[in-house]
């Protein structure tokens, strides 16, 4: 049996998600979310790498796509500006 892809890459926008606390995040195609047991609220843990930035979060499904939450810190040390392309590679960690 083939094992499950669980490492990515893409190249999406840098996106605002506008709240009391407004959050950037980076949509995922439903293809390249990690084939592997899900999380809470549906989500899987992936370790995340931009640039020289490294760090852990998760890829959530809202509505009709997925996306990966961007911290302000990865954001600011990798120049990443919205609206803007940004590449990444993730792969899926144990939850």
């Amino acid at each position: 049996m083939k094992k499950p892809k669980t490492t990515f890459t893409h190249t999406g926008v840098l996106k605002i998600f506008q709240m009391d606390a407004p959050w950037r995040y980076v949509e995922i195609p439903s293809s390249k979310v990690p084939n592997v047991p899900r999380g809470g609220w549906r989500s899987v843990r992936v370790e995340v790498t931009v640039g020289k930035s490294v760090w852990r979060t998760s890829i959530f499904p809202y509505q009709d796509i997925h996306f990966v939450p961007m911290k302000r810190v990865v954001c600011e040390a990798e120049g990443l500006v919205v609206g803007k392309s940004v590449r990444m590679k993730y792969r899926a960690v144990a939850n």
